[in-house]
């Protein structure tokens, strides 16, 4: 149910008043849309992101959660940051990197941007699909 406000309005000869009805902002949600595996009408296929995590070796998997943790959701700017600087500090860290990576990037389910930056497909996580998109494509050609 709406709420009413009453308001006493002057108005000089030459002035009008407008009245608009101000629409909600629809913001972000605070979760992130996972690919199912599913083909939509537009012909873009998903990438059932839990089979394939399911499936990964231990390494991928803790990779993949780094990316995934890395990701940082800004209600204020309604935007995701979906691409993530992931530097391990151990050795064994940066072996898990390697090897996680190596796989994920052989499944097309993760690629390195530039230097210790790195993006999940989004066609297996969906954050800003469109700005995603323009993103892996650029990659793509690289």
């Amino acid at each position: 149910m709406s709420k009413q406000i009453i308001t006493n309005i002057i108005l000089n000869e030459d002035e009008i008043l407008k009245k608009e009805k101000v629409r909600p902002k629809i913001s972000l949600p605070n979760y992130y849309r996972i690919g199912n595996g599913t083909m939509n009408k537009h012909k873009i296929q998903s990438i059932d992101l839990i089979k394939e995590l399911v499936n990964c070796s231990k390494p991928a998997q803790v990779v993949l959660l780094w990316i995934k943790d890395g990701m940082v959701w800004n209600p204020y700017e309604e935007r995701i940051d979906f691409i993530v600087k992931v530097v391990p500090e151990a050795s064994a860290s940066k072996r898990t990197l390697k090897l996680g990576f190596k796989e994920l990037s052989e499944k097309n389910l993760v690629r390195r941007v530039k230097r210790s930056h790195y993006m999940i497909n989004p066609n297996a996580i969906i954050t800003d699909y469109d700005k995603q998109m323009e993103v892996w494509s650029m990659l793509d050609e690289e």
